[in-house]
């Protein structure tokens, strides 16, 4: 197996824990970050209410139309036409919108009438702001039907402006429908006394040439060809009539919509540009150039009038089927204009478009077809050419005429059948309730979005917050293979103790002494263990504390007990138990080869068998010390004669030695501050002590807030404590106490719990502030002068003094009991009565409960 696969496995407790979260850690989650949700809750309710109250009452008006289609209305046949059908109305709905159709409205209202909430007339233009962006324009599907709702802040406005804009949209559409009607109109009355006058000019120009020459009649081919030309010219003058109608209505009708203000209105050339519009007028070109052969043949052989010939289907089955193909090419370019108009263009212009482009067709083929003729006459004598062209003229000029005046009266009717497109069904009502804002649906929107916003802003802050709160967010980061032996609640500074935070001498009895006595028994009970060190995340997370108290309470259970100082850059346990630093110490024993006897002190007077040995002068090289093989050589034979060590270990991010000092020991224990520690640097230290292969056997959390910052509770601890009390003070006095104290310390926040931790820690350097003068265990002042003497008077079941310890080199004066001397301190107070270490000593109590 590779170096990197046997990395791999050893972080892999790390990595896999549990992905996701559970309902119950995100009810705790809501729990312990509920404020953060009420203040997200709060906020968008409050931004709401506040909207309402600025907000202005907004009032709705509608009105309901009947809209024809332009083509309807302005089309003669529409008149017998009686069949009900639904035509799109795409383009008529767009132009009520339009520029020139509000302008009109509001030109119809007296805008000083009307005035906002300040009091200030619609005259003004910021008064009365964009009016175009407060209609809306909705159509019943399958109908014919339009809506037109005007919303503003003044009702009357709101009801007078809608009704007016159905009257301005029925004169808007009914002036387009008539105007392309009223210009064919003018067009063609204006062409009449044209072509009177051209045909009088051709009469007299053929009287005057047949009395000044001698030909009365034409030659056979001269009738012929003129006859020809006659017919194709015929044909042609009513089509450039139909062409220039087509042009004059398009024009019109564009103009109309531009002005409206529709845009991308394509013109005439520009439709002709297009590449399927072009193949279709080509192959339209080739279809009427054989049709009007077949036609000019007939015309020959007198089958048809001087007039334009009938485009019905002919007997004849080639004719037939040119008829076919020009009308497939006809509909397949209308379909293609159809789409290049859809926007804007209804059937009437789509309609005129595909007229004017065949009729141009038309005229292009019958052009072609009469210059082969009038070619051909160009080669007969002048004279008889002459009065072909003579009367040619008078034959068309007539024909023309006939043709035109047709054409008025059919325009005329056409004009005159114009009627109104708009026919108001409901028309608008003053609208009495303001349809916005709505206040019940925006304080419901707002609570739905302030409770989301309330739980994103809870579960945000949990997710910065990189502090571990729970035993689960530990077992998550180093696996359920490590066990956590336990967990020590805030404990409070009290300036009336005489050591702050060391419960197990300040009140044995407490709850908080009950935990870390509990702890003490875990390490107790592991027989085959008896060297420990205990480190941290980072510097000031309570291990002085926790090594403190466990220490105490496992001296108290009868061990002997010895804390070595190993944090020899920062030592603190000296300072934790008020003595004045030694010069004397762990250093020295290994690198001056001092005597132990001369290193270790005792810190309580009233508990013999709890000692420690402080760290001396600091070292250049802190790792060198424990390093050393005089350090190995000691702990070996300290751990003969005593029940347990516990070493002082610094944070590894602080000082490297930690590692060092792991491979000595039996079990390395991490202490984890609530609130404080974070989930990096513990992963981190796991991961470097599982690297190094350090026996690390578990985990004590400390600083816990029961029920604020956790999931723990007081429980059947807390419960038991009140109730050994309650034999002096009462049961029931005990039991509302702690109720009392749950229920408070459940208002606890987390920024609260850090204000705590710093204020103790602030606190912590100024109660007390007075130290004593430590006191050697070992010496002429002390009840023994070497530790074999020592040891072998507190044998315990948990341990036995080796016989090869009396004869270890470390010290040279053999096992011998001095006189009992007292340890005298500079200040002493009263040492509390320690009940349960009386009860462990009475040989009566041995084997009972």
């Amino acid at each position: 197996m590779s170096q990197q696969e046997e990395m791999q496995n050893t972080l892999a407790p790390y990595d896999s824990g549990e992905e996701g979260i559970s309902i119950a850690e995100l009810l705790h989650i809501f729990r312990k970050r509920f404020r953060w949700f009420v203040i997200g809750l709060v906020l968008v309710v409050g931004l709401a209410v506040g909207y309402l109250q600025i907000a202005i009452p907004q009032f709705e008006s509608q009105v309901s139309v009947l809209v024809e289609p332009i083509q309807r209305s302005s089309s003669f046949e529409s008149l017998l036409n009686v069949s009900a059908s639904t035509t799109k109305i795409a383009t008529e709905v767009e132009l009520i919108t339009s520029r020139k159709n509000i302008e009109y409205a509001l030109g119809t209202l007296d805008l000083a009438s009307y005035r906002n909430a300040d009091g200030m007339d619609y005259r003004s233009k910021d008064v009365l702001g964009d009016v175009k962006e407060r209609i809306v324009v909705s159509t019943v599907k399958d109908t014919n039907i339009v809506r037109i709702t005007v919303t503003d802040a003044n009702p009357a406005f709101a009801r007078d402006f809608a009704n007016a804009l159905a009257t301005s949209y029925d004169s808007l559409l009914t002036g387009i429908a008539k105007n392309s009607k009223t210009a064919q109109r003018e067009f063609i009355e204006s062409q009449i006394p044209i072509n009177d006058r051209e045909l009088s000019r051709a009469s007299d120009a053929l009287g005057d040439f047949r009395e000044n020459s001698d030909i009365i009649q034409l030659t056979d081919k001269s009738s012929l060809l003129v006859e020809q030309i006659s017919y194709y010219t015929l044909r042609l003058e009513p089509l450039k009539l139909q062409l220039r109608e087509s042009e004059v209505f398009i024009d019109t009708y564009n103009a109309s919509l531009k002005q409206a203000g529709v845009e991308g209105v394509l013109t005439l050339d520009q439709i002709k540009k297009d590449s399927v519009v072009m193949a279709k007028l080509s192959d339209l070109s080739a279809w009427k150039t054989e049709l009007t052969m077949y036609e000019s043949l007939s015309n020959l052989a007198g089958n048809a009038s001087t007039a334009a010939p009938s485009t019905t289907l002919d007997s004849s089955s080639r004719i037939y089927v040119i008829n076919s193909a020009i009308n497939q090419v006809t509909k397949e370019l209308l379909n293609r204009v159809a789409d290049l108009t859809r926007s804007y263009a209804n059937e009437a212009n789509t309609q005129a478009i595909v007229q004017a482009l065949t009729t141009e067709v038309g005229i292009q083929v019958l052009q072609q077809r009469g210059a082969v003729f009038v070619e051909e006459l160009s080669q007969l004598p002048v004279l008889e050419r002459r009065l072909s062209e003579l009367q040619r003229d008078v034959q068309i000029y007539e024909a023309i005429g006939l043709k035109l005046r047709e054409m008025l009266e059919e325009v005329k009717l056409t004009e005159a059948a114009v009627t109104g497109n708009v026919t108001v069904i409901d028309a608008a009502n003053l609208p009495l309730n303001p349809v916005s804002p709505n206040k019940l649906l925006i304080l419901a929107v707002a609570l739905l979005l302030g409770a989301a916003i309330g739980l994103l802003l809870t579960l945000g802050i949990e997710a910065l917050d990189v502090s571990l709160q729970s035993e689960q967010q530990i077992q998550k980061i180093v696996g359920n293979d490590v066990p956590i032996l336990g967990w020590i609640p805030m404990m409070k500074v009290s300036e009336k103790d005489k050591y702050p935070t060391l419960s197990v001498y300040n009140d044995p009895l407490s709850f908080e002494s009950e935990r870390f006595k509990l702890i003490a028994n875990m390490l107790y009970n592991k027989t085959d263990k008896k060297v420990f060190s205990i480190t941290s995340c980072a510097m000031a997370e309570g291990k002085s504390t926790i090594i403190g108290n466990i220490a105490l309470a496992l001296a108290q259970m009868g061990s002997k007990v010895l804390i070595i100082d190993g944090d020899l850059r920062l030592p603190s346990m000296e300072r934790y138990f008020r003595l004045k630093h030694r010069e004397v110490g762990l250093v020295d024993f290994v690198t001056k080869k001092t005597k132990l006897e001369e290193c270790l002190i005792q810190p309580f007077e009233n508990t013999p068998t709890l000692h420690l040995l402080p760290p001396g002068n600091a070292p250049l090289v802190p790792a060198a010390i424990f390093s050393n093989p005089r350090y190995i050589q000691g702990l070996q034979y300290l751990e003969k004669l005593y029940d347990f060590i516990i070493i002082d270990a610094p944070p590894l991010d602080s000082a490297s030695e930690l590692l060092s000092i792991s491979k000595h020991v039996d079990g390395l224990i991490i202490t984890v501050r609530a609130g404080i520690s974070s989930k990096g640097s513990l992963y981190d230290l796991v991961s470097n002590l599982r690297t190094a292969n350090a026996p690390l056997i578990g985990f004590v959390f400390n600083g816990v807030i029961p029920g604020a910052t956790s999931s723990y509770g007081y429980g059947y601890g807390r419960n038991y404590g009140y109730g050994y009390s309650a034999y002096r003070y009462g049961y029931a006095q005990g039991q509302g106490t702690a109720k009392k104290k749950k229920a408070n310390i459940r208002r606890r926040s987390t920024s609260w719990y850090r204000k705590r931790y710093k204020l103790d820690l602030k606190d912590r350097g100024k109660i007390n502030s007075e130290q004593f003068e430590p006191v050697l265990a070992f010496g002429e002042h002390a009840e023994y002068r070497t530790l074999e003497a020592w040891a072998g008077e507190h044998a315990t079941t948990h341990s036995t003094v080796f016989p090869e310890a009396r004869t270890s080199g470390f010290t040279d004066s053999p096992a011998a009991k001095v006189e009992e001397k007292p340890v005298v301190q500079p200040v002493q107070d009263a040492v509390k009565h320690d009940g349960l270490g009386v009860i462990e000593r009475d040989p009566d109590a041995v084997g009972k409960k």
